[in-house]
């Protein structure tokens, strides 16, 4: 086996001490860029990989030093009201989930809204520095497009959902897209063929309107009589359903079943939930699972701070988390229906 290219061999190689060889290899901003250019050229041209096991010591060390009793993560509220994570339940099962798994990586947690009166977003920051807070996970904005107006240069920063559009940060999504595709295929393995969406017109645009997308493109793969043109917003249900008269419906909003119902959709058409509401009554629809986005969000996080990556990246990231289809024997197949209304 060859003999392992050590730190001290690139210090001699470059004539950096082996603290700079270090901050190099981690791309640490402790040194200057053209050190830790220099540094890893002549790292990758000696031929240096890292030992794995002393890889994940050091990184553990590092880890620990950084966590110290009192560390804090910043959960920041960007939505226009003081109360909005407290009153969006996907908000809210989120950061709940966030805090358990930020206690685990050693940090305590503490809320921020961005827009205090009398508090400017450069007043804030300073907060923040000044508790030692490196770690900012972001709320929805609950409103498409939008561009977040703070200073993030000392800070690690992963947002969750598709809200915040400027600066392009890292963040962890519900994949509403294949989400949709799965509701589909699944209603579509059931037996049914005229399957409608309606459309939230203001929630669908903060999800980049992937339900639309999904929906849309699967349609082309399909014979033109079943093929049903999305419903935007319950004031034009009625009409829509009069209309296009489908045989299921995709639930893309938040509003339970019972206001579908109140809205104009008969009883007698099944309803697939693509973000169940909260209390929503058990039937078909996927489970999106808004619980499982803030541990991987506070793993990017925690992970970012122990890598000093601060300020908006270079290259950000989107993790996709799929949901899962559950049925609770709802969805029943067009046969079944019509034998059940027929049976005495």
């Amino acid at each position: 086996m060859p003999q392992r290219i050590s730190l001290s061999d690139i210090a001699r190689e470059s004539g950096y001490s082996r603290a700079a060889v270090s901050y190099a290899l981690r791309n640490d901003s402790n040194i200057s860029k053209k050190a830790r250019e220099h540094i890893q050229a002549v790292a990758k041209r000696m031929g240096y990989r890292p030992d794995p096991a002393i890889a994940k010591l050091m990184l553990r060390l590092n880890g620990e030093r950084k966590q110290s009793p009192g560390s804090r993560i910043a959960f920041l509220n960007v939505g226009n009201r003081a109360d909005f994570i407290a009153e969006t339940p996907t908000l809210r099962d989120f950061f709940q989930s966030a805090r358990t798994r930020a206690r685990e990586h050693g940090y305590d947690c503490e809320e921020f809204w961005l827009h205090e009166p009398g508090r400017s977003p450069a007043r804030l920051a300073n907060i923040l520095e000044a508790r030692g807070i490196q770690g900012i996970l972001l709320g929805s904005s609950g409103q498409p497009d939008t561009h977040l107006n703070f200073p993030l240069e000392a800070f690690s920063v992963v947002t969750v959902g598709y809200s915040i559009t400027s600066p392009r940060l890292h963040r962890v999504v519900t994949h509403h897209y294949e989400n949709a595709l799965l509701a589909i295929r699944k209603v579509r393995e059931a037996g049914y063929r005229r399957i409608g969406l309606i459309a939230d017109p203001q929630m669908e645009p903060t999800m980049h309107n992937l339900h639309l997308a999904a929906m849309l493109a699967i349609q082309h793969e399909w014979p033109r009589k079943e093929c049903v043109p999305p419903c935007f917003g319950l004031d034009k249900l009625a009409t829509w359903q009069d209309k296009q008269a489908p045989d299921v419906v995709l639930n893309g909003t938040v509003r339970p079943t019972s206001e579908l119902h109140t809205a104009g959709l008969p009883e007698s058409i099944p309803v697939v939930s693509l973000v169940p509401g909260e209390g929503e009554p058990a039937q078909a629809g996927i489970h999106v699972g808004y619980d499982k986005l803030g541990p991987i969000a506070m793993n990017l996080l925690a992970d970012n701070i122990l890598h000093d990556q601060f300020g908006v990246p270079e290259d950000s990231q989107i993790i996709m988390v799929n949901g899962t289809w559950y049925d609770h024997g709802a969805l029943q197949s067009p046969a079944s229906q019509a034998i059940e209304k027929t049976a005495p």
